[in-house]
């Protein structure tokens, strides 16, 4: 093969911008922070890093919902915690007004207290939450879902719980309709509402049978406390399963931040080093193009 100057030249200067490619490529690098400044530079690690990413944006979502869930779930509880006291409270109540020593004006004052009491159950089941949607309306959050007196009380809402996804395979019940806390009493026909009316009439009347009034009262104001322990366990099982969810989350948020780390990250020590050694590369291809450039028959005839 004849080697001209042209060939010679033509050699020189390709290796001179093959090393100016490497070095512009590493300072990019180093730049941006990303061992891939174009997905053209390593395909399938940009490729492998934007499933990762996808994912980690999905379990973003999850550990989102798993908050929201947390704090709907929360909210229920504390309003049956509240049904809870009252239940209890008025239980007390009808305990001590079943007494054969209290007079008819102490059961009237009973009475009147038992009233105000029912007006607060009925104010903690049409508890709305920081959205303005009311709690125990099951689907029909924008409905209150309670309305009468101690004449009686209807039902507006439906039978729906609303949901949340919490993970890939978990879609979680985060409400209890308003019908299953307070208008179903087991083993009775009546709601508590009703229950609490019923004891209240009672009370007022002075030729009702007491003592069959407040074992009839008792009975169900237990069934009722039972009824709202039942569902206050199940949140808890609720609250419980989406605990163990956001740690689950949370190791996976760390695992796919580590592998986008890992696929797109530049290791500056490594990077650094190899850029000081593609400058010293380069350096040297230049000199020595110099070198050769200068060795022309010219030259050497002068």
């Amino acid at each position: 093969m004849r080697v001209t100057t042209s060939l010679i030249y033509d050699k020189g200067i390709g290796a001179i911008q093959d090393q100016q490619s490497k070095l512009l490529q590493l300072q990019q690098q180093v730049a941006t922070g990303r061992k891939a400044v174009t997905p053209a530079d390593d395909p399938i690690s940009t490729a492998r890093a934007l499933e990762v990413s996808g994912s980690k944006k999905l379990n973003e979502q999850f550990q989102t919902n798993q908050g929201y869930a947390k704090d709907a779930l929360g909210l229920v509880e504390n309003k049956l915690d509240g049904v809870k006291n009252l239940i209890t409270y008025i239980r007390e109540q009808a305990v001590a007004a079943g007494n054969a020593t209290y007079s008819q004006s102490e059961r009237d004052s009973v009475a009147t207290d038992l009233r105000s009491r029912f007006d607060a159950l009925l104010a903690i089941a049409n508890s709305q939450d920081g959205t303005g949607e009311y709690v125990f309306s099951g689907f029909k959050g924008d409905t209150q879902p309670f309305s009468g007196s101690l004449a009686g009380v209807t039902y507006n809402g439906d039978q729906g719980e609303r949901t949340l996804q919490v993970s890939a395979s978990r879609i979680l019940p985060v409400s209890n309709s308003g019908d299953e806390v307070f208008m179903k009493v087991p083993g009775s026909s009546n709601s508590l509402f009703g229950v609490i009316s019923s004891l209240i009439t009672d009370l007022e009347n002075p030729a009702a049978n007491m003592p069959n009034a407040v074992s009839t009262a008792l009975t169900d104001l237990d069934s009722s406390l039972d009824n709202v322990l039942r569902v206050q366990a199940s949140i808890g099982s609720r609250v419980n399963e989406v605990e163990a969810l956001e740690t689950i989350s949370a190791d996976l948020d760390t695992q796919y931040a580590q592998t986008i780390s890992r696929l797109e990250d530049v290791d500056y020590a490594e990077a650094i080093s190899d850029l000081t050694l593609e400058q010293t590369f380069l350096q040297a291809a230049q000199q020595s193009f110099l070198r050769v450039a200068n060795l022309s028959l010219f030259n050497f005839l002068n």
